[in-house]
């Protein structure tokens, strides 16, 4: 595993649903991923996160 840096995920579950919203922070980045089921897109699309240049969906 030369040339790797270790590094931290916190996944967040939002409405206490594991597959409903889920948004994940990586240690020493500044973004933040947010995975959901496209039947969510409505109402993700109300979250603050989403107001934020940089954003993309995949």
């Amino acid at each position: 595993m030369s040339g790797t840096t270790p590094f931290s995920l916190r996944i967040f579950v939002a409405d206490g649903d594991p597959d409903g919203l889920r948004t994940v922070d990586k240690s020493n980045w500044i973004g933040k991923a947010l995975m959901f089921p496209r039947a969510l897109l409505p109402q993700v699309k109300a979250r603050s996160e989403l107001a934020h240049t940089g954003v993309y969906l995949l």
